[in-house]
């Protein structure tokens, strides 16, 4: 199962509607049924949010999916877009 249509089953097993959860997250319904359908994927901040909504542990829900967060290499270099929004 994709990681969009997990989220979809952790929604509905807390008898939420797309409309509550995309008002809790911030963010449009459509924007919503597009991460539950695998069109578009979450970020890190909506899948905190997400697992904090779904009473989830978000890092082992994701490492059931086979993703893991890890630290950045020593040498990763952050795209110069992302310095220009931090600054």
């Amino acid at each position: 199962m994709e990681l969009g249509a997990r989220l979809k089953k952790a929604r509905e097993s807390k008898r939420l509607s797309q409309y509550e959860v995309s008002h809790l997250l911030g963010v449009s319904q459509k924007t919503l049924s597009n991460i539950e359908s695998g069109k578009s994927i979450p970020n890190i901040f909506h899948l905190a949010k997400m697992g904090e909504i779904y009473e989830l542990d978000i890092l082992d829900f994701l490492a059931k999916q086979g993703l893991f967060l890890t630290t950045p290499p020593p040498n990763f270099r952050l795209n110069p877009i992302w310095k220009l929004v931090q600054n």
